[in-house]
This record gives structure tokens, sequence and C-alpha cells, in this order.
């Protein structure tokens, strides 16, 4: 899918659970990395941990204070 002539890149963010585990919380579509964090911190329960991934690139992680870090990749 294209936005104003860009390509769509698929994102998906999943929430930590209690145990440390992922949840899925949910999956769309962005232009880049820097409107799926904004994106991402919207989806993001607040008190709850999430992580942000494209494919298997980890994009960054959401704080339990709504804080976004990026990732390394």
């Amino acid at each position: 899918m294209a936005a104003r002539g860009r390509e769509l890149k698929s994102y998906r963010i999943y929430l930590v659970g209690r145990d440390g585990r992922l949840q899925l919380g949910a999956a769309f579509e962005a232009a880049d990395d820097k409107a799926a964090e904004v994106r991402a911190l919207a989806l993001a329960q607040k008190g709850q941990a999430a992580e942000l991934w494209a494919g298997g690139r980890l994009v960054g992680k959401v704080s339990k204070e709504g804080e976004f870090s990026r990732g390394k990749g």
C-alpha cells in the first residue's frame, strides 16, 4: 500500500506482560520508523511496557512511563 507515493512498511507493537513475555498488541502500517514510533506511543497502554518491531528488527521500546527509546537496528 502506498501513502502519498511512498510505500508503507509493516510494524507490530507487542505489549510486555507481567511475566516478561511479549503479547501482540496491534499490527499496523506506517511510512517510516518515526511515524511508527508516534503510533506505538498512542497504542501502548499506560503503565505497561511495549516493543515496536518491523519484521525481525526491533525499532524501539516504550517504557511503562510512556517514553520511547530506539532499538539498535
